[in-house]
């Protein structure tokens, strides 16, 4: 619900809204517990951030070099993309260390459109293709 009028662009920052959400659960129970650390030290909740920050730029580019080198089957059961680069990363480096494998790091994040969105299931991929909005300026007679 919102007091905003409902158009296109409230589409897209709904759509953004919900991509900060799973940024939220990556640093929460999806991913690294950090509430977990009861942390109330503001100088040490700030380096703790910084370190988990870092470690997500080093998850989201490994995610990256994986999807590229056609290798996320191995730890995505989607047929198309179905994880954040953030998740093929952390599953992949599971993986590295459990099979004592060379990890290659994606050396740079592109400012092009993602080449292979995460799509979770063959339902969410019908949606994208058949989404259409119509606005209406008045509500219509009935």
């Amino acid at each position: 619900m919102s007091d905003e009028p409902t158009n296109l662009q409230t589409f897209a920052q709904y759509r953004l809204r919900f991509q900060v959400k799973e940024s939220f659960l990556d640093l929460k129970s999806n991913g690294f517990n950090l509430e977990a650390s009861r942390l109330r030290d503001k100088f040490a909740l700030s380096q703790l951030c910084g370190v988990i920050a870092l470690t997500m730029l080093f998850l989201v580019l490994q995610g990256m070099n994986v999807l590229l080198s056609g290798k996320h089957r191995r730890v995505d059961a989607h047929w198309n993309r179905g994880m954040s680069y953030l998740k093929l990363g952390w599953n992949w480096i599971r993986l590295a260390i459990t099979q004592q494998w060379k990890i290659q790091v994606y050396p740079f994040l592109s400012s092009l459109p993602d080449p292979q969105p995460a799509i979770a299931s063959k339902r969410q991929q019908n949606d994208a293709f058949e989404r259409e909005f119509i606005v209406l300026s008045r509500f219509p007679a009935s």
